[in-house]
């Protein structure tokens, strides 16, 4: 679905612009999550993960038109033209899971803490809620206290573990939980 542009003020006092992305900013959705991707463990995917979107832009093109055509929705942050986060609500596409959607968030490392996320928050649970949505779910590293704060703060409660849910390049091991928001 599109997500209408809207401007918001940040806690800095810079403006940005919330909207869905176009397939014409294919390059800038994939340079952004490599650089979320490259600045912390606490998402699932490696910034190699993409080397295959850069190496054929159309994959990602394709996906920015399915979430724009699609049930989910994806808003991008946009600063100054640039994306610099992102954030996406994917439906359940089953029968019985119609109720639930599950919500995903990136956002560069030197915007954390400017209020962006919370904005992000507070835009797809009001999306959630106007279709009828019951039930938001994420995936949080254990660890990961800062995201935490956010959900918590958004009303999303804890409902399970999930050991060594991410491998690290060193051997090592993060554990996951689940949190979910109740419309």
């Amino acid at each position: 679905m599109v997500y209408e542009p809207k401007e918001f003020l940040l806690k800095d006092g810079k403006k940005v612009i919330f909207k869905s992305p176009e397939p014409r900013d294919a390059k800038l959705m994939i340079d952004n999550i490599v650089a979320v991707a490259s600045s912390t463990d606490n998402l699932l995917s490696a910034p190699r993960d993409f080397d295959k979107y850069y190496a054929d832009i159309s994959l990602e093109e394709r996906w920015i038109v399915s979430n724009r055509e699609g049930p989910n929705y994806l808003i991008a942050v946009y600063l100054n033209g640039v994306i610099i986060g992102s954030c996406s609500l994917d439906m359940h596409p089953q029968e019985k899971a119609k109720h639930r959607a599950t919500i995903g968030i990136a956002i560069q490392e030197p915007y954390w803490g400017k209020g962006i996320g919370s904005l992000l928050f507070d835009e797809m649970i009001q999306i959630g809620k106007g279709i009828g949505l019951e039930q938001i779910e994420l995936d949080v590293i254990a660890s990961n206290d800062r995201a935490k704060r956010l959900y918590t703060k958004k009303g999303f409660v804890k409902t399970g573990n999930l050991p060594h849910e991410l491998k690290l390049k060193d051997g090592s091991y993060l554990d996951g939980e689940t949190m979910v928001l109740f419309l």
